[in-house]
């Protein structure tokens, strides 16, 4: 990942040093990534999936018991996505990360993990787990399950959703997905691993000959004992062929793991390491699991088991497996496993294998291939965990569990009610089974303990753990247990002291009915709230359908001209699983058919829809060479695309993934909300015992001037003192707050995706929702960023280069860049040069290259065995190491290039000026219009900051409606951060103003990162930006990309704005209800029942959800066909981000504000300041304007 990044940038930057390279990529991953550059111990990430979270105190509780683990940096839980997202210091033990999830009183399950190596070595040797975790209702907890994996010593980081079920977890090598495991387990969650991988970093892999094993405890004997060593990641031992693979980091040398093994009793030798690719150690390790089909008690184990080693050691990038046999042994405890536990009802063979070397289909097919009594296949496959995600985000059994709940719970608590309501009754009252015990009382009791014991369970389960964890994870389900509990023993009290006094008048009081409605009033709650809740995952659930679980690929039995491609047709082909596809692969796509992966098309012409992944609305036309994306439709035709990403490092899955995880970012305001949340609860019983205190000392001591319900209820005073106390805890609802922003979240990035803007959390749309400044680059994002020579003249001098040797300098030179203005020169050249086809290549041999940031490229080029030095550049670079060229550079610029608005790279051959070159870029249709929306409708300050002359800044900044007076020319790539930096110093700082930085991606990074929002608009296959906050989606050569820009600001407002809605529905919900459920209006006979308050507390939550869902039917705004505001074009050039002061700046988010307002009375109000205000009244008017 980070080598990719640092070529990215290499790629980007024209004409750039090597040590400028390293400074700037420094300087990216120092802004984003801060750990990386501490001389701290290495740091690592965990990401669990949380079961049982219900509200944000639930979140809150699991964040604040993994913060209090002394290693862990950071957690973040998301009660949505019931995942986790823990980052801690090494060395530490993640399984105690689960372990404190568990003791929050939540199952957890671990996902990934990643782990970093401390300073320089970024690699590190970190794993990556992903956890499915069900029983989470709340973003308590997720938060609980966070909190107790962060206490484990090695998780770096944590992230549990609460709505994917998952957990995703980063921590070291040497803590097993296991052991995180079982500590989500021990919370009380089912759980298990979907997914785990290994990065390689420093690891190594060392064998030893062990001799003296006679069986299987032998073996698992040094197992047990090497993987119990510091610095040992894995220990594989097989008594088949007597070695010892050990995978280990430096922290132990061989002659360690050699005496830990003759301290097992047994002799070690070392051996000779097997094999392996050269790169193997710089290359990602993944880990997989395969399910072994065919095995049975006929089955010879150590002949099976022999031949699969046979196989495995044969295979140069297998570095360890391992087996479990368990179908025999699980069958005689079956009885005692639940679902979550299938894996160990299987037999399954672990492998960890550098896929760069030995690919997993070339595994698994090397296994199958060994008897065709058995069959090996991947664990866990795309096709079954997408099924499991949907599942999991449709809430389908969640939705089951508390729909069936709820009706069992009225089946039994209307019964209970019309007893309660008819116990006063003669006929009642004669069916006496003993002195003071009724039978009405009995038929109470036991229809009530069944729906609170029975249907009731999962709050008793909360409640458990609550006390477990003494007092921390608190939420709505352990009110619900409390007042239910109490009301419960109140009513036995009751008959208690009606038998003990022998009462035979009448049955005694008692309040079974409140417990059951109670229940049944919940239950409804969490039915219909769950499925609202699966609705706000509409998107990612379309997302997550539109992923291929198979694919066609072509397969070569002869050899393959790349250059005649039309003979692919003749090949076979064979279906396979989109798990075994390897990059490379050659996939036939049919017509109408859905394309299984990222690729470049190498035959076939045709149309592909793209909407749903991208956002384009119409379909694309695509050729060879063109990219196509993974998930998107192909049209009429059929095509053959070599695979670049699939599965799980395609575009797609980047996506889901950036969706998924912007559940875990969150926003300042939702930290808060959950801050309060996880003390929610103590406050509400607080204020329910100062109730029942305050009502019974007005009950005794004034019981003359007690409101007239207290007169009323036949069941005497103190009884309602006591209803009005349990109404107190019932009422309120911490859900309603938990849930306010995950579901807008969820919801608006959502919506954002599927329109093609990515967001990266709730914290960016409470960013978005500030921006007052945009600023924009040129190169590739204003303009189309395809540069084309439109003019060139070869000067003649005492060189003498013909026309061929001249381009063939040039085009050797540049083709070492991948910068626009290198491309278009070496397009110019192939063009001259007569090299049609992509694989003809430049004659020169280069040698000494030199990048120089923001001015050019140099180097020697060899051609036909003639030496010859060539710089291709700007005029600073000539001018800087070219004297003797810059006499006749100066006349060029004088008198042929004085009135050029071009570009212009400057070509010195020999000391020599030998010419130059002008290069254009066409603006992008949509540039103009966007630019002047953002103005008139969001009244934001534009400008834009290039590397560009100022001249052709200007043309550009005329064309697209940008002023000059905020136009930034002549900045170099490094230098872009120090222009957001000046602007927001001159502005009055962060509290002022607030800067989006609109750019590639590539070469904006340094500004990207400095901005308050950084916004990358990306049309490759690698779309996790990391410098950017936003990432906008467009299809290869779209020209409409910009709309994007709008896109996410706009849906960023309207989430953002939801969000504060929700919080204040819910805010006034609990001020309003509160004082209702004490009795605040008992002096006007108005008085708030338990079972009234359980169903306002129900509609609450679902309130909000509802609320959120209401985003579903966001529409990006039509910027042609928007009526923009009345800003005079003399107002926008007036207002330099260059040269403007403070008071200047105010003076214009002065006059936005009354625009804004102006319009909104006009639009909203329909007019209303019109009907009071005569047209001709210019004096308004002006007041208005100014």
């Amino acid at each position: 990942m980070w080598a990719k990044s640092g070529s990215d940038l290499s790629r980007s930057y024209l004409h750039s040093h090597d040590s400028s390279l390293f400074c700037i990529t420094n300087y990216i991953f120092s802004q984003t990534h801060p750990f990386l550059f501490s001389t701290a111990d290495r740091m690592s990430e965990a990401i669990l999936s949380v079961q049982g979270m219900t509200c944000s105190a639930c979140t809150a509780s699991v964040s604040e018991a993994l913060e209090r683990i002394p290693q862990v940096v950071l957690a973040s839980v998301s009660l949505l996505t019931n995942e986790a997202k823990v980052t801690y210091n090494e060395p530490f033990d993640p399984k105690l990360l689960v372990e404190a999830i568990e003791n929050c009183g939540f199952d957890a399950a671990l996902i990934s993990h990643i782990t970093n190596a401390p300073n320089n070595d970024i690699s590190g040797d970190l794993s990556q787990t992903t956890l499915l975790i069900s029983g989470m209702t709340c973003g308590a907890c997720s938060s609980s399950i966070t909190e107790a994996i962060e206490k484990q010593e090695g998780v770096k980081k944590c992230s549990v959703s609460l709505l994917t079920n998952e957990a995703k977890i980063s921590h070291a090598s040497l803590v097993s997905p296991e052991s995180l495991l079982s500590v989500v387990e021990d919370c009380g969650f089912d759980a298990t691993i979907e997914s785990t991988s290994l990065a390689s970093g420093n690891a190594q892999n060392t064998i030893f000959q062990v001799t003296g094993m006679t069986c299987g405890a032998c073996s698992a004997s040094i197992t047990e004992r090497l993987e119990s060593m510091d610095g040992v990641i894995s220990a594989d031992v097989s008594q088949i062929t007597n070695e010892a693979v050990v995978t280990h980091t430096d922290e132990v040398d061989a002659e360690e793991i050699r005496q830990a093994i003759e301290d097992c009793g047994f002799d070690a030798a070392l051996l000779p390491a097997r094999p392996q690719h050269s790169n193997t150690s710089a290359s990602k390790i993944e880990d997989f699991t395969l399910q072994i089909y065919g095995l049975t008690d006929a089955t010879e184990l150590s002949t099976f088991q022999y031949n699969v080693e046979a196989v495995l050691n044969s295979l140069a990038g297998v570095l360890s497996f391992h087996f479990k046999f368990q179908s025999q042994q699980a069958e005689d405890e079956t009885s005692n496993l639940n679902g979550s536990n299938i894996e160990s009802l299987i037999d399954i063979l672990q492998v960890r294998i550098c896929p760069d070397v030995t690919g997993v289909r070339v595994l698994v097919d090397a296994l199958n291939a060994i008897d065709d009594q058995f069959n090996f296949t991947i664990f866990n496959s795309i096709d079954q965990s997408l099924a499991s995600q949907l599942k999991i985000l449709s809430k389908a059994n969640d939705i089951q569990f508390w729909r069936k709940n709820f009706f069992l719970a009225l089946i039994f608590g209307i019964p209970t009610i019309v007893l309660n309501a008819l116990q006063g009754l003669q006929f009642w009252k004669e069916f006496m089974i003993m002195d003071g015990l009724f039978l009405v009382s009995i038929l109470q009791l036991a229809l009530a303990s069944f729906v609170l014991f029975v249907l009731g369970a999962p709050f008793f389960k909360r409640f458990k753990f609550f006390l477990l964890n003494k007092g921390h994870g608190a939420n709505m389900d352990v009110l619900v247990c409390i007042s239910s509990s109490i009301t419960y023993c109140f009513s036995i009290t009751s008959i208690s002291l009606s038998v003990w006094s022998g009462e035979s008048s009448k049955p005694p009081k008692v309040l079974f009915d409140t417990i059951v409605m109670l229940v049944c009033f919940v239950s409804f709650g969490k039915w219909i709230e769950n499925k609202a809740k699966g609705a706000t995952s509409f998107a990612l659930s379309r997302l997550l359908s539109l992923t291929p679980t198979t694919c066609l690929i072509v397969v070569f039995d002869g050899e393959f001209d790349i250059n005649e491609p039309e003979a692919l047709s003749k090949f076979p082909v064979r279906e396979l699983s989109i798990d075994l596809i390897q990059n490379e692969d050659i996939v036939v796509v049919t017509p109408g058919g859905k394309m299984p992966v990222d690729g470049i098309i190498i035959y076939g012409n045709t149309e592909i829809d793209e909407s749903v992944v991208t956002g384009e609305s119409l379909p694309v036309h695509k050729e060879r060479g063109s990219r196509v994306i993974g998930g998107s439709i192909n049209g009429p035709s059929v095509i053959y695309v070599k695979v670049t990403g699939a599965g799980k490092n395609s575009q797609l899955h980047q996506i889901i993934n950036i969706v998924k995880d912007s559940q875990v970012n969150k926003a300042p305001v939702q930290r808060f909300a959950d801050y309060i949340a996880a003390r929610f609860v103590f406050f509400i019983l607080g204020l329910s015992v100062l109730t029942l205190v305050f009502w019974i000392v007005c009950a005794k001591f004034y019981a003359n001037v007690l409101p007239t319900i207290f007169h009323k209820d036949l069941n005497g005073k103190y009884f309602v003192c006591f209803k009005l106390a349990i109404s107190v805890i019932v009422v309120a609802c911490p859900c309603a707050l938990g849930l306010a922003a995950p579901t807008a979240v969820m919801v608006g990035t959502g919506v954002g995706a599927s329109h093609g803007a990515l967001i990266k959390g709730g914290d960016i749309l409470e960013k978005a929702s500030d921006i007052n400044v945009i600023l924009f680059d040129k190169t590739g994002t204003l303009t189309s960023g395809e540069m084309e020579v439109v003019n060139f003249k070869q000067i003649e001098n005492k060189l003498n280069l013909s026309g061929e040797e001249f381009w063939s300098l040039i085009g050797s030179l540049e083709a070492n860049s991948e910068h626009p203005t290198a491309k278009a020169l070496v397009k110019k050249a192939r063009g001259l040069l007569k090299k049609t086809f992509e694989e003809d290549t430049f004659d020169g041999a280069v040698s000494d290259l030199i990048v120089t940031p923001g001015m050019g490229l140099s180097a020697n080029v060899n051609i036909n065995g003639v030496l010859r030095s060539i710089a291709v550049g700007n005029t600073k670079l000539i001018v800087k190491n070219y004297p003797d060229a810059r006499h006749l550079l100066a006349k060029v610029l004088e008198n042929e290039l004085a009135d050029s608005i071009s570009s212009i790279c400057h070509v010195v051959i020999d000391d020599q000026y030998c010419g130059y070159a002008e290069l254009s870029d066409s603006i992008k249709p949509c540039a103009r219009d966007v630019v002047q929306y953002l103005q008139s409708v969001g009244h934001y300050q534009v400008g834009m900051v290039t590397g560009d002359s100022l001249k052709v800044a200007q043309k550009v900044g005329d064309q697209v409606g940008i002023p000059r007076g905020s136009i930034f020319a002549d900045v170099l790539p490094i230098e872009k951060d120090k222009i957001v930096d000046d602007i927001r110093q001159r502005f009055g700082g962060s509290k002022n103003v607030s800067i989006a930085f609109v750019g590639d991606g590539i070469n904006d990074a340094p500004a990207l990162v400095r901005a308050d929002l950084g916004m990358a608009i990306s049309s490759g296959t690698d779309i996790a930006v990391d410098s950017a906050d936003i990432v906008l989606l467009g299809s290869e050569g779209s020209t409409n990309d910009l709309y994007g820009i709008v896109t996410a600001l706009d849906v960023s407002k309207a989430t953002f704005s939801k969000i504060k809605w929700n919080f204040f529905c819910a805010s006034i919900y609990n001020v309003f209800m509160l004082p209702f459920a004490m009795g605040c209006f008992l002096p006007f006979n108005l008085m708030l029942s338990p079972v009234a308050a359980a169903g306002a507390m129900a509609c609450s939550s679902i309130s909000v959800v509802l609320n959120s869902l209401l985003l579903k039917y966001w529409t990006p705004p039509k910027i042609k066909d928007h009526e923009l505001t009345s800003v005079d074009e003399s107002d926008i050039n007036s207002f330099s981000l260059k040269d403007s002061t403070v008071d200047d700046f105010n003076y214009v988010k002065r006059q936005n504000v009354i625009r804004k307002l102006n319009w909104f009375s006009r639009r909203r109000a329909g007019g209303l300041l019109s009907k009071f205000i005569p047209k001709e009244n210019h004096e308004y008017e002006l007041i208005l304007s100014n």
